[in-house]
């Protein structure tokens, strides 16, 4: 087959591959680990967390694509998602870079616990998803 006519022949086939959708791409996520939703935990209880399309790293007030740290919110409400985290009551900054933290001292009842990942200045990281869970403490 003479190359121009091997071209025209193909054509349509590369311009059906080209217009196919891209595989969408996985979004960045924090992991509420354990406790699971539902779960009944005592006073005192270890929260782990993970994280997928970034990366563990400490707090150093610096921002950097992609890396950042855990925040939990214990009964308290997210933040705004353009500001810097507060140190307030119910807000717990894991600026160490570690995965979990003990929680202590919950009372007796229900609880929420939501997982927030922010860059090293504590301003959320846009796009990462947070994850919620509901425990009871007896």
């Amino acid at each position: 087959m003479r190359p121009a006519l091997t071209f025209l022949v193909l054509l349509p086939l590369l311009a059906a591959c080209a217009e196919r959708a891209s595989p969408p791409v996985n979004s960045a996520a924090v992991h509420i680990l354990s406790p699971a939703d539902g779960d009944t935990v005592p006073a005192d209880v270890v929260v782990r967390l993970g994280v997928t399309g970034a990366r563990v790293v400490p707090a150093t007030g610096i921002r950097v694509e992609a890396e950042g740290h855990h925040h939990l919110f214990v009964d308290a409400d997210l933040t705004p998602a353009d500001s810097i985290i507060p140190k307030t009551d119910g807000i717990y900054h894991i600026g160490s870079g570690a995965d979990s933290l003990l929680l202590q001292g919950l009372t007796p009842g229900r609880h929420r616990i939501i997982a927030r990942f922010a860059y090293g200045d504590h301003v959320p990281m846009p796009g990462v998803a947070t994850d919620t869970v509901w425990v009871i403490v007896r």
